[in-house]
């Protein structure tokens, strides 16, 4: 009888061990600036999250392309690491090799293990469900309880999903079928189902990615209103890599209103997330669980509309491209509170571990930011980490004259492969050093290097004027930027990127 007792009171401590974590919820936007302000547009984000939260002003994710970065968020891992270097399964985007490779190791198992009911909803990786990844709609990753994901790449009309495994189709009926509010609508069931256990929900939208459709009721809402005239804006510079410099012609009249709407539309799409997050605030209130629920807004990565005459794209290193909106409320978070501590998309993974409880995997580069949730400013406020993108094209010098509605797709027609670092100390302030590849081929090579930019992006805010010039020897060699030693808690390095598997 003694023993029944005992037993029983363990599995009871236990249970309620289960029960007392807390509840943590990813939204996670598609393309969002927050260098342009897009931010601004979104009062109901601010009374919901910035109001009662903590906003990171150095946000920044490690590789600034769509399957890239949400492999990175997902595994906790550098590009260079997990493998995929882009948006197509030839190079690594759901591919074979990433199931292999990785998913078993993303947070959704870990999670899981962790005692949490996890939840998948929105996109997952550019090109999961689609021929050529090796697996249908049915496939569900290791670790998702509840799984809910497009097909391939954002849409808000007209896509599929997997619904459990199987394949459940959508129109053009903004009730039924607006990709924003359908993910929303599953989110709320799912917490309104999961009374029982400690929840982790990953919400992944596909506002405001092109083709940027919004919701009925808010088209024209920003009617009138055009992309931000910052500094850099259409202009021609001669001193960057040439894609910018010699790659993109001047934006025309015509482009410029092309590159307006779509600003506009962007802004558009961000009004439904802002009424997704209202209502799994208002489930998460009504199932009295909101008190122990942390809830993380983020993006995957920055957008440019217009910088050096790039239309509307990411893929660069500048700080439209790579700067992330991150902003985070919950329990032991002060609210209306702003840190300078550097949150990197390889953070995510080993933060949401870091709550849960459960240890870090020695595998990920990144490291968890609960210590700066709960309001401990690091010791150290110098930094450093890499940038890193690996394109897809020929040799520079081929020129890239498609411009598309919107944007050359660069990446198809020219080489746009960079490691940068990018640095912060209080002698110098921001900079970043970028060297530039006529390859995608990993590992590179010295000789390989046919461009270089360093910027101190304290003095020259927008990145105007590349000032490699000023740099001595000694200072480009040092700048070399290195992944042999971006592991998990080490500060990055200033040797070379150039010999890495």
């Amino acid at each position: 009888m003694a023993v029944f007792r005992e037993v029983f009171l363990v599995l009871l401590l236990t249970a309620a061990a289960v029960v007392s974590k807390p509840n943590i919820v990813y939204v996670l936007t598609d393309d969002q600036d927050v260098k342009l302000g897009s931010l601004d547009a979104l009062p109901v984000l601010k009374s919901l999250m910035t109001d009662q939260g903590l906003y990171f002003d150095n946000a920044f994710v490690t590789t600034p392309v769509c399957c890239p970065s949400r492999s990175s968020i997902l595994t906790g891992k550098y590009t260079h690491n997990h493998h995929t270097y882009e948006n197509t399964v030839e190079r690594g985007c759901d591919a074979p090799s990433w199931r292999t490779l990785n998913e078993n190791k993303t947070m959704g198992p870990y999670m899981s293990m962790a005692g949490y009911k996890t939840g998948f909803f929105g996109k997952y990786l550019n090109n999961y469900g689609e021929p050529g990844s090796g697996v249908d709609l049915s496939h569900i990753p290791p670790g998702w309880t509840r799984w809910f994901t497009l097909q391939g790449n954002s849409k808000y009309y007209n896509y599929s999903v997997s619904n459990q495994g199987v394949k459940e189709s959508h129109g053009d009926n903004y009730t039924l079928d607006y990709f924003t509010d359908v993910i929303k609508a599953e989110a709320v069931k799912f917490i309104e189902e999961s009374s029982d256990s400690p929840i982790f929900m990953y919400i992944a939208t596909p506002a405001p990615h092109r083709p940027a459709t919004p919701a009925p009721q808010y088209e024209s809402r920003f009617v009138g209103q055009v992309a931000p005239r910052s500094p850099s804006y259409n202009f021609d510079s001669k001193d960057k890599h040439w894609i910018i410099s010699e790659g993109t012609p001047v934006m025309t009249k015509e482009v410029i209103g092309l590159v307006d709407e779509l600003y506009e539309m962007r802004l558009e799409t961000l009004l439904s997330v802002q009424d997704l997050l209202e209502a799994v605030v208002g489930a998460l209130e009504k199932q009295k669980v909101l008190n122990n629920t942390y809830i993380f807004f983020n993006s995957d990565h920055g957008y440019h509309l217009g910088q050096f005459k790039q239309q509307g794209e990411k893929r660069q290193p500048y700080e439209e491209d790579i700067r992330v909106p991150l902003i985070v409320r919950g329990p032991g978070i002060k609210p209306n509170t702003t840190t300078q501590a550097l949150a990197l998309s390889i953070d995510m993974a080993p933060t949401f571990l870091d709550l849960a409880g459960w240890p870090l995997p020695e595998d990920m580069d990144g490291q968890s930011l609960k210590p700066i949730l709960l309001g401990e400013e690091p010791a150290e406020t110098n930094y450093q980490f890499l940038v890193e993108y690996f394109g897809a094209g020929t040799s520079p010098g081929v020129g890239c004259f498609y411009y598309g509605p919107y944007v050359p797709f660069l990446h198809d027609c020219v080489n746009n492969t960079f490691l940068s670092l990018r640095m912060h100390d209080s002698q110098n302030g921001d900079q970043i050093f970028s060297d530039f590849f006529s390859t995608d081929a990993v590992p590179m090579s010295q000789s390989d290097i046919y461009f270089r930019e360093y910027y101190n992006i304290t003095e020259d805010y927008w990145e105007l004027h590349n000032a490699v010039a000023s740099l001595t020897d000694k200072e480009t060699e040092e700048f070399e930027v290195s992944c042999t030693l971006c592991n998990f808690g080490m500060i990055i390095i200033l040797v070379t990127l150039l010999d890495c598997a």
